[in-house]
């Protein structure tokens, strides 16, 4: 397959390179070569893309897609009490219903150009079914909050261990107020164990901060880093109610953060996760949506928009964050929150997981590419999507 006549190549590689009037030669879930005036392979197809912009396929570091059917469920409530409401909805949901809003969830998704996507919920079997028919690339997890849940957590991870498709598995305690330390204690074990990547909601609430340091005498990073959860391994999610120096022990210990500025924003959780201060402390941090009964929708595109004003407001400060920082949050530094390689950038020997979006529509004129992705660019320019070489999304329409 080749990407003839890129308009524009925004390859987010080492040096941020955009190109322009370039080619993209895909042989195989590879990209072969980038540059210009390439053929394509005997039989291939070339796709005329000079009226759009071409990018790697978006990374979404925490979504509940098995959630799907409850979107506008419950719209006024703040999380503690959110989940309340929820609670009796979620457990009416089927295996079978379960499976069916994660199909949904991922077409959603591929539509707005996500290629891919970190999912924990009930129920795995039936989601890794949905993701291996939707051809998407991702990162599925079994929610931990006690041993009855570790357990099938691990029987599930077991049984994906032999995959060779484009899923592979995490294990994921739900939160720091929800999880006792021996379970926290058994996540880590089995994270280092099988090298795999372990995820904790932490500090989403101005509540959740307080009961973590009644309970245990410290706020819940410092919490973390002195039994162990702190890693490279390690996803932290919403990080919103931590300190300074909490950051400085993400930082040390190489963990990764996923911010969900939508999400936490509906559910009134108070305060502003300290993106700036993470950035200055060169913590990794992607770009999540939670799910679509806390945002509601799985626009990354509006997330990256969202994330950007959010943080210059309040900051007080127009350059609080760049639009090539937030584009880096749902492309390179996404896949290093999900520890995947080969993916987030469009460089030679990559893997083929790559986006269109038209120009044509409500994104011209092009003084600043970046600018025009993160700010005027919407998950409906999204044209194609192609996710490990094969085309998912084309014209628009679904392939498969």
């Amino acid at each position: 397959m080749l990407l003839w006549n890129c308009r524009y190549l925004v390859t987010q590689d080492n040096g941020r390179k955009i190109m322009e009037n370039a080619d993209v030669l895909i042989e195989g879930n590879k990209i072969a070569k980038v540059g210009k005036n390439l053929k394509p392979g005997r039989g291939e197809d070339a796709i005329d893309c000079s009226s759009k912009i071409v990018m790697p396929g978006l990374v979404n570091t925490h979504t509940h897609l098995g959630m799907h059917s409850l979107r506008g469920k419950c719209d006024g409530k703040e999380l503690f009490e959110w989940l309340l409401e929820l609670a009796p909805e979620e457990k009416k949901l089927t295996t079978k219903q379960v499976k069916e809003n994660t199909a949904a969830g991922l077409r959603e998704a591929v539509r707005f150009g996500t290629a891919t996507v970190y999912d924990s919920y009930k129920f795995p079997e039936g989601r890794l079914e949905a993701f291996e028919r939707a051809g998407v690339r991702g990162v599925l997890s079994s929610t931990v909050k006690d041993e009855k849940t570790f357990r099938e957590s691990v029987k599930f991870l077991k049984g994906i261990e032999s995959a060779k498709g484009l899923v592979k598995g995490a294990i994921a305690a739900n939160a720091v107020y929800s999880c006792g330390e021996e379970t926290l204690r058994k996540v880590i074990e089995y994270s280092d164990e099988n090298m795999m990547l372990r995820r904790v909601h932490v500090g989403e609430t101005r509540k959740d901060r307080f009961d973590t340091l009644q309970k245990h005498g410290k706020l819940a990073i410092e919490y973390l880093d002195s039994i162990g959860f702190l890693s490279q391994n390690c996803l932290l999610v919403h990080c919103i109610w931590i300190t300074k120096g909490e950051i400085r022990k993400i930082a040390g210990a190489g963990a990764k953060v996923s911010h969900n500025p939508v999400s936490n924003m509906k559910l009134a959780s108070g305060g502003v996760m300290p993106l700036t201060e993470m950035l200055e402390e060169k913590v990794t941090v992607g770009l999540g949506t939670d799910s679509v009964a806390s945002n509601n929708n799985l626009d990354l595109f509006e997330e990256m928009k969202v994330c950007a004003l959010l943080h210059r407001h309040h900051k007080w400060d127009a350059k609080a964050v760049t639009a090539q920082q937030v584009l880096d949050m749902v492309t390179v530094d996404g896949a290093k929150c999900l520890g995947i390689e080969g993916i987030g950038s469009i460089k030679q020997g990559n893997y083929a997981d790559i986006i269109t979006l038209n120009i044509e529509e409500n994104m011209k004129p092009v003084n600043d590419v970046v600018s025009n992705i993160v700010f005027a660019g919407q998950g409906l320019n999204v044209n194609d999507v192609i996710i490990d070489g094969k085309m998912v999304l084309q014209g628009k329409s679904f392939v498969r």
